[in-house]
């Protein structure tokens, strides 16, 4: 393989929907974990063990689905919301982290502040870049589609010209035939046309324009 070749494959893998995918993957599975923490901590301890390990899970994996759907569809909400769901994602890792404790260190807090809303930021630039790279596949796989349909067209309107212009072609050999029949149907003295051979034969024999006629009332 050329190494050009390899190039090209790894710049259309790194471009892909499936690399965008993958990321988003990664970062919801992290942040099931970050979630399932916090939620087995705040809920409450009248629950059994295995009661709250199945309803943190659930809440875990219920939330970060709800936060990776509702940005990956945000054509159908308020453009704020996906930005609300990445906020309160990036709440939890910040709780996560201990991000609140003001016992710690400025550097160390500061530290855990910038985690959070840098994953916070990861969510909704990949749930913006996911929705954009889904377009762009189903825009390739319609193409073709599309253009089939267009080329239907086009053949569906140059057969409808072709049939205009054949209906022009006749109608232009018609009315040579009509100016044909006209002048055939005039008289040549009088020019005064006539409805039919015969009764421009009888004109002729009675116009007061023919040279015959003239000498015969001369004579």
């Amino acid at each position: 393989m050329k190494p050009t070749d390899t190039t090209h494959l790894i710049a259309k893998a790194i471009t892909s929907l499936g690399s965008v995918i993958f990321v988003m993957l990664m970062v919801v599975s992290a942040m099931v974990f970050f979630s399932h923490t916090l939620f087995t901590e705040a809920l409450p301890e009248s629950m059994s063990a295995w009661e709250k390990a199945a309803a943190a899970w659930l809440m875990a994996f219920g939330w970060e689905l709800t936060v990776l759907v509702t940005t990956c569809n945000v054509k159908h909400l308020h453009p704020r919301i996906p930005v609300v769901m990445a906020g309160c994602s990036g709440v939890i890792l910040l709780y996560f982290v201990q991000a609140f404790d003001g016992s710690q260190s400025l550097l160390v807090l500061s530290q855990r502040w910038f985690i959070g809303l840098l994953i916070a930021y990861i969510n909704l630039v990949y749930a913006s870049l996911f929705y954009k790279k889904w377009q762009e596949f189903k825009q390739d796989i319609d193409l073709p589609v599309k253009l089939i349909q267009l080329e239907a067209n086009v053949n569906e309107l140059q057969s409808a010209l072709d049939q205009a212009q054949s209906g022009m072609n006749e109608l232009v050999e018609l009315q040579k035939f009509k100016r044909k029949v006209a002048e055939e149907l005039t008289c040549p003295h009088c020019h005064n046309q006539q409805v039919s051979y015969g009764s421009l034969r009888a004109h002729k024999g009675h116009c007061s324009k023919n040279p015959k006629n003239i000498l015969s009332h001369a004579n």
